[in-house]
Formats: structure tokens, C-alpha cells, sequence
């Protein structure tokens, strides 16, 4: 395969920070599984006795359907190595990233770059977040990797829910975002009804990062017990579309609120920086 590699630099502009931003990331179409390379979106399809769970689905969530799949991949970074099956838990996810107008509700102030009360929240990190889930209620917490990947995808071994090609109806992305976020739900959704899993603002998982997938529990695996750095996923306005994949995966300090990606444009180097949101999950009640 064909990969275009970013060297991190700058390291010395912010305290602390990821050099984890790989989102030049390209695939040659013609190496795809021609299997795999589908386009479309169907809705996931529920048993009676799933209604009955997803009818008792908490305002602005989604039902996630639990199950089994493989988390990772064999054919891209190392990181995103061995490809293993896990299973979890059906699970409510938020259908759209945090908005401006509810942190601003919680927390009582907006600390986003991009000004809009439907736009994502951004610019907050992982101990900001922490503080919105604890005055959340028990409405709130960060899902896990597992569970992020599995509820991204839905199941699919293409890159992205939708198939193996970019497709700007479903994602804000560096090709057609303008360089800044959008109100959320503005492009189609995933097979679970979820909507900007790809694109718009990273989002921040609960899991710590590690460099290769290592032996761990196959059912709800929640990573490492501890670590540096804290993963986030789903790519932003400002990626390629190799940032966007399904299985893709980087890495953050959880005290920065933004980290810095180095480009070249005609021969000069600019620092720009990518912004990092988050949705909530939920467990379902033990009785359900």
C-alpha cells in the first residue's frame, strides 16, 4: 500500500501534545478488497425485543445494538495492529457531538474557537470533560475505544461506514469544510442513526493509548489501566480523508485542548491545529 508519512514537528510549541495527527494518510483504491468497496447506508435492523430497549432510549442517544466484531486492522498503521475480535454491550451513544449550547448549559461558559450553539464544543480536553460528566448527572460518559469503533462502523470492514471511497455527504473534511466546524447533523448518518462520527471535530474515547493493540479482555475491553496519553478519534474539518477511517487512531495528552499538526504548502511549513470534541455514552440499566 501507499502511505504519505508526516514527520512531527514543532514538539516545542505547546507544553504538551500528541504527534499522533496521521491524517495524510491516503489508500490506493485499486488495493481495496473490490468485495468490501461498497457504497450505501442501511439502518441497523432490530428484534422486537431490541424495540422494546431502544424505545426507552434517553432524548438526543442512539440504541447500540451490542455484538462482536474485528477492532483494528492488518492493512494500515502499526498502531491500529493485530486486528482482534472484541465484543460489547448494548450501549446509548449520543446521535451528535456535544453542541456549544448544551457544555454552555452545564459548564457556563463556551471555550470553542468556532462560535455556533449548534456547532461542536471543542478546545476542551480530557479533565474539562470529565467535569461536564459529573455534573451531568449519570447522563454521561465517554464511551470506549471498542465501543467507539464498533458504533462508528456498524459492523463494516470498509474505511468508512458508507463504503471504501470518500464521500463528502456523509463528513466534514478538509475537502469541503471551508477550515471550520458546522452545526452538527448536517450530513447523512450511520447505519445506528449517529451522526459526524467521521469528520468535524476529533472526538476523545476513555481509553488510554497504546502504541499496538496488546492481549486484553475480548468482552468491553477498556485498554490499558493506565498510561501518558489518551486516545481520540474520527478525524476533524481539517483531515484528509485517510484521517477519517473507521479504524483509525491517535493519541493526546489529556490536559491539551488542541494539538498541532505540521503541512506543507508551497514550500512553506505551517502549523495549524486540529480541535477535539467528545459525545457521551451511557450503559443501559442492569435490569434492562
Amino acid at each position: 500500500m501507499r502511505f504519505l508519512l508526516k514527520i512531527c514537528a514543532g514538539l516545542g510549541l505547546v507544553l504538551i501534545m500528541s504527534c499522533g495527527d496521521r491524517d495524510t494518510q491516503t489508500v490506493s483504491e485499486e488495493e481495496l478488497p473490490q468485495e468490501e468497496a461498497v457504497h450505501g447506508v442501511e439502518p441497523v435492523t432490530l428484534s422486537p425485543e431490541d424495540q422494546i430497549k431502544a424505545a426507552k432510549t434517553p432524548e438526543g442517544m442512539a440504541f447500540i445494538k451490542g455484538g462482536c466484531f474485528i477492532m483494528g486492522s492488518e492493512r494500515t498503521q502499526t498502531d491500529e495492529e493485530p486486528a482482534h475480535e472484541v465484543c460489547v454491550d448494548d450501549f446509548y451513544l449520543d446521535k451528535y457531538e456535544v453542541t456549544q449550547a448544551r457544555w454552555q448549559e452545564v459548564m457556563g461558559f463556551n471555550p470553542s474557537k468556532f462560535v455556533g450553539e449548534q456547532r461542536p464544543v471543542e478546545q476542551v480536553n480530557y479533565f474539562d470533560i470529565q467535569k461536564f460528566i459529573k455534573k451531568s448527572g449519570g447522563r454521561c460518559r465517554l464511551p470506549t475505544e471498542a465501543e467507539w469503533e464498533y458504533a462508528a462502523g456498524a459492523g463494516r470492514r470498509t474505511n468508512f461506514f458508507w463504503g471504501n471511497i470518500m464521500d463528502g455527504d456523509y463528513a466534514w473534511y478538509k475537502d469541503n469544510s471551508g477550515n471550520t466546524t458546522h452545526p452538527v447533523g448536517q450530513k447523512f448518518p450511520n447505519q445506528f442513526g449517529l451522526y459526524d462520527m467521521m469528520g468535524n471535530v476529533w472526538e476523545w474515547v476513555d481509553d488510554w493509548y497504546e502504541s499496538h493493540y496488546t492481549a486484553r479482555e475480548k468482552r468491553n475491553p477498556k485498554g490499558p489501566p493506565t498510561g501518558k496519553f489518551k486516545v481520540i478519534r474520527g478525524g476533524s474539518f481539517d483531515s484528509s480523508a485517510g484521517g477519517l477511517r473507521i479504524t483509525n487512531r491517535t493519541w493526546l495528552h489529556p490536559k491539551n485542548r488542541v494539538y498541532s499538526k505540521v503541512s506543507t504548502q508551497g514550500g512553506n511549513v505551517n502549523e495549524i491545529f486540529n480541535y477535539i470534541g467528545f459525545r457521551c455514552a451511557q450503559s443501559l440499566p442492569k435490569d434492562s
